[in-house]
């Protein structure tokens, strides 16, 4: 009877967590934007629409006159070996990141 009750735990009450997912999208935001968080979405949204612009026009237009930024990291990794070490980690930790989302941090950014 020792042993069986080292080994056995004895059931108690299940502890249930609750899912940090809301039941419902919420239909209006917490907060309004601040002056950072809009200033930071007005300057990622151009440099992201800029690049997607010129990679786009470069991909259907064979002598376009912009280097675009996969041309020139190709050209880097051609001249420079570890170059594309450094793009694989960037990728790398970047897929880490988005798979293991919010880890480490428990919390967002107040």
């Amino acid at each position: 009877m020792a042993m069986k009750d080292a080994i056995v735990r004895e059931p108690g009450p299940v502890q249930v967590e609750v899912s940090p997912i809301p039941h419902g999208l919420p239909t209006e935001p917490d907060h309004p934007l601040d002056k950072r968080e809009l200033i930071g979405y007005l300057f990622w949204g151009s440099l992201g629409a800029f690049i997607l612009t010129t990679e786009a026009l470069a991909a259907f237009w064979s002598g376009f006159p912009i280097p675009t930024i996969s041309s020139t990291t190709g050209q880097l990794e051609e001249h420079h070996h570890w170059v594309k070490l450094i793009v694989v980690g960037g990728l790398t930790v970047i897929a880490f990141r988005i798979t293991f989302y919010p880890w480490p941090f428990k919390k967002l950014d107040d």
